[in-house]
């Protein structure tokens, strides 16, 4: 593998201050959290059974931990929950907070941490606009323990929140807004279903690869990024098609904690873009709109990024001698046609002509600045058409 970097660039690689991996780790979360106080709140969501959620306060009773619970988090969270968490743990005293779930969850765990932290609310945050002040204090400290294997939100400073105000999903994100603490633990996502598997395994390659050829990628995220899309390639159909099979089930966690990593410094592209209108407007589980939607965004920018997209294929199919550009999108369209992944918008049941009504959203993406090729208006209307079709 060959990675690289600009000359003379400077950058910035951001993680949370402990990262703990590994089978039973979630027996460390008492200890973990007990630094920060005794009185803790979870945050979770319907992903987190309540099996799985026992295990996490028997952890955190027994290192002397109260925990009070706000479970109402749903899959497209809004402002309002995130108020309502930021309520729940004002109520209960908190001075940690420990989110607990998918993508989901944690994101909303990260942004009550963070308003608590600034004083202010959701509302202020979604609306900033550019040069506003930064968010700029500490967040409550957050412990995150992903049960899914996919969003890497435990390792980012970002939250996605529907502003359901401007109906759209937006990024929140500050360098305070990293988790203290992240837990990752493969056993959690023995749980997984199928469709779940697929879907969260198809956002965790989207970010490793949007990390890999992002116009911010370094020497360190194509690192994490490549070795992302390599357990991805190796471990992404048998997780799905035998979900107890540990081993697969570790290569996923893995590989969504170092896609994690790539794009918490690099940035995600247009694929991300694309796929958070889908969500807020047609309601596409993130993941699926992604799976989508990523083959047609590579191949628009291939001759940008075409030494990278071959490394892409190689990474994926590791069995290969040689590998073309084009050869990175033909391997990311049969691994998300094994695992049962649509293949076009057309599939989810979308109207081309409420295409059009997408492409206002995707433009107001911080995403599309990372892309290896531009996109105008034009282009995003294109590539949806082209979705579309499939």
């Amino acid at each position: 593998m060959e990675v690289t970097t600009l000359p003379d660039a400077i950058f910035e690689y951001r993680l949370p201050g402990v990262i703990i991996y590994g089978w039973g780790a979630l027996a460390r979360a008492g200890e973990e959290a007990r630094r920060f106080g005794t009185r803790a709140l979870i945050v979770s969501g319907a992903t987190a059974t309540r099996g799985m959620r026992d295990g996490l306060e028997a952890a955190l009773c027994e290192a002397g931990i109260e925990a009070a619970v706000f479970d109402q988090v749903s899959p497209d969270p809004d402002d309002a929950q995130v108020e309502q968490a930021a309520q729940a743990a004002r109520e209960a005293c908190a001075e940690v907070i420990v989110g607990f779930g998918g993508g989901s969850p944690l994101d909303v765990a990260k942004a009550a941490a963070g308003i608590i932290g600034l004083g202010r609310t959701m509302r202020y945050c979604l609306d900033k606009q550019p040069g506003a002040p930064p968010i700029d204090k500490p967040a409550l400290p957050l412990v995150s323990i992903p049960t899914t294997a996919g969003t890497g939100s435990e390792i980012t400073q970002n939250a996605v929140i529907h502003d359901r105000k401007q109906g759209v999903k937006i990024g929140v994100r500050s360098p305070h807004w990293i988790p203290r603490v992240a837990i990752v633990d493969p056993e959690l996502t023995l749980a997984m279903p199928p469709g779940l598997t697929a879907r969260t395994g198809a956002d965790a390659l989207t970010h490793a690869l949007e990390g890999y050829v992002s116009r911010r990628a370094t020497a360190a995220t194509d690192a994490t990024a490549y070795r992302a899309m390599e357990l991805v390639g190796r471990h992404l159909r048998r997780a799905v098609s035998d979900g107890a099979d540990r081993e697969a089930r570790e290569g996923m966690a893995m590989a969504s904690m170092l896609a994690g990593m790539a794009f918490a410094n690099s940035g995600v592209g247009a694929a991300h873009a694309l796929s958070h209108p889908l969500g807020s407007t047609h309601g596409v589980p993130h993941g699926e709109a992604c799976a989508v939607v990523l083959p047609y965004v590579m191949e628009h920018a291939l001759a940008q990024a075409a030494p990278k997209f071959a490394e892409i294929a190689r990474a994926l199919e590791p069995e290969r001698t040689s590998a073309a550009p084009q050869d990175g999108v033909a391997s990311v369209r049969r691994l998300f046609a094994d695992i049962g992944l649509p293949s076009s918008l057309k599939a989810l049941g979308i109207e081309r002509e409420r295409l059009a009504e997408l492409v206002p959203g995707v433009m107001l993406s911080g995403s599309l600045r990372n892309n290896p090729r531009p996109l105008t208006e034009a282009d995003v209307l294109a590539l949806l058409q082209r979705a579309w079709e499939g």
